[in-house]
């Protein structure tokens, strides 16, 4: 039997750290009928498990460049490969001497810490300014301190030094394994990673082969952390954006992340057909989110006399942000919903304008993810009061808001074009559950009436999501169809919609859409860029 292991950034997951629905689709068939796949990641299982939530994974999957072996749903260490005590010793005599101030990966009191010298930010700015509210983060003020615990990794950025240098003392003689990568996602920036001779992606998966009973060992990655496997792998796989480094000691070169490659290749080694496109959801996780959150909301109606969305908004937080270390968390002088090493997630049920002040302060520290729910269908349950019984209840309806999400994307509309964000929209199904005294239904259009009800919203299913990164994502609004130049007018007619002038406006807002003339009395527009370079491809 064959394991199939992958990379995260730069090989399963897209530029915006997204895997999409039709990959997660195809490798949630492909596990249901068996076949072995985990992934293997310089990242820790907090920083991994948000970005693969949509994945059904059970096999053990590799952390930190393979110091830890852990099961994919819960981050359980299976497998530890830490620093001897010997090899320690000699690496915080080597930064001492040499002056070096790494970020230091341990385990202080039972709980994953990053620690790095207040007084040498400059040399890890980068990496602590874009985890901004991380609880791992630990600055200290001494040398003694930032060595403290069971250190497991060491990483220099942009280190001073030779790498002749560095290399010569962290070698595998000495205790050590080691990885020099540049940063997949910002170019320039160099991570000299230390851990130990045992860790390695290599030996790791060689242990999960045998984990797992498996006789064969397919691998594919995009760059110099993954020279290891590439090379111990029966076949070692390549993405076509891969280093060239990765891809003169890989057996075959695929297409590349954006165009979920890995998933195609597996599916076609298996013998399986992708189907047509479709949203990938996972419900059970969604059922155990929502009853997380009754059990942090008190009472089921919320208060008088309002239409209360606490349920709602606290059910997507523990979909959406599960591994966060702390939620509720102050920037400046506001609070974010919740963080984590993938940045800032704020949950708005309601106005998206009410955001504006929020988002200019957050995307100076994180990158932001906004989650809007948006309801596609709902029913009214009519309930006594007094004894809980339901009295009423309607058949479910679908709602139509998308003439009511442009209005919200409009309202925002200053930062439509800001890289920094992503908007995932949640599409529900909900129940308005009102509760009243006695067995009568009461008078909804009554406004005295509606101020003695108990209403709230409860969310029963995640029907389908859709993940929107700014500004690019938002061409799933550009109608199909287009000419070159067109009117208002012409646009609408095409969009299929009685007044599309909104989602035009917002379409522009986000640089997709461009002014370039007139034609009589209408303005003329073309899709493209607000600025040369500023699209992608």
């Amino acid at each position: 039997m064959t394991l199939y292991a992958t990379d995260l950034d730069g090989t399963l997951l897209r530029a915006d750290k997204s895997i999409s629905s039709e990959t997660a689709e195809l490798l949630n068939r492909l596990t249901e009928r068996g076949v072995l796949f985990t992934y293997a990641t310089a990242r820790s299982f907090s920083s991994a498990s948000p970005l693969v939530r949509n994945l059904n994974l059970s096999c053990p999957a590799v952390t930190f460049n393979g110091v830890f072996i852990i099961d994919p749903r819960t981050g359980e260490h299976i497998v530890e490969n830490v620093f001897g005590a010997s090899s320690f010793r000699l690496a915080v005599d080597f930064f001492n001497q040499h002056g070096l101030a790494p970020l230091v990966y341990s385990y202080i009191d039972g709980r994953e810490r990053v620690s790095y010298l207040e007084d040498r930010y400059e040399d890890v700015k980068g990496y602590v300014a874009s985890r901004q509210g991380d609880k791992r983060l630990r600055p200290v003020k001494s040398r003694g301190e930032l060595f403290m615990g069971t250190v497991f990794y060491f990483t220099l950025f942009n280190p001073k030094l030779p790498y002749e240098t560095l290399n010569e003392t962290f070698s595998r003689d000495n205790g050590f394994g080691s990885n020099i990568m540049e940063d997949t996602y910002e170019k320039g920036v160099i991570w000299y990673e230390i851990f130990s001779r045992n860790a390695s992606k290599a030996s790791a998966l060689l242990q999960v082969l045998e984990l797992t009973h498996a006789d064969r060992l397919v691998c594919f990655g995009d760059n110099t952390n993954d020279i290891s496997m590439i090379r111990a792998a029966d076949l070692g796989v390549c993405v076509s954006n891969g280093c060239n480094e990765l891809k003169a000691v890989s057996d075959r070169i695929i297409g590349s992340c954006e165009e979920g490659a890995v998933a195609k290749f597996i599916a076609e080694e298996a013998g399986l057909k992708p189907y047509a496109p479709t949203i990938i959801t996972d419900k059970d996780r969604f059922s155990q989110a929502l009853s997380a959150a009754m059990t942090r909301v008190k009472g089921m109606h919320g208060s008088v006399g309002t239409q209360n969305e606490k349920l709602i908004h606290a059910t997507l937080k523990n979909y959406y942000a599960p591994y966060s270390d702390e939620q509720e968390i102050k920037i400046g002088k506001f609070y974010a919903d919740a963080i984590n090493e993938n940045g800032i997630f704020e949950i708005q049920t309601r106005k998206l304008h009410a955001l504006r002040e929020k988002l200019t302060a957050f995307t100076q520290a994180a990158h932001v993810t906004i989650v809007h729910p948006v309801e596609v269908r709902t029913r009214s349950v009519y309930i006594n009061r007094d004894t809980g019984e339901v009295i009423s209840e309607s058949p479910f309806r679908s709602v139509n808001q998308r003439q009511k999400l442009y209005q919200e994307l409009y309202s925002i509309r200053d930062f439509l074009s800001d890289s920094r964000i992503t908007i995932i929209l949640p599409k529900l199904k909900t129940e308005k559950r009102v509760a009243a005294s006695g067995d009568k239904i009461p008078d909804m259009r009554s406004k005295s009436a509606r101020k003695k009800l108990d209403i709230s919203k409860v969310p029963l299913e995640l029907v389908e999501e859709t993940i929107i990164p700014l500004p690019e994502g938002l061409r799933i609004f550009m109608p199909e169809g287009l000419p070159a130049e067109f009117t208002k007018k012409e646009f609408c007619r095409t969009a299929g919609e009685p007044d599309s002038s909104l989602r035009l406006e917002v379409l522009r807002a986000a640089g997709l859409i461009t002014q370039t003339g007139k034609k009589g009395r209408s303005y003329l527009y073309s899709a493209g860029c607000r600025k040369e370079g500023s699209c992608q491809s």
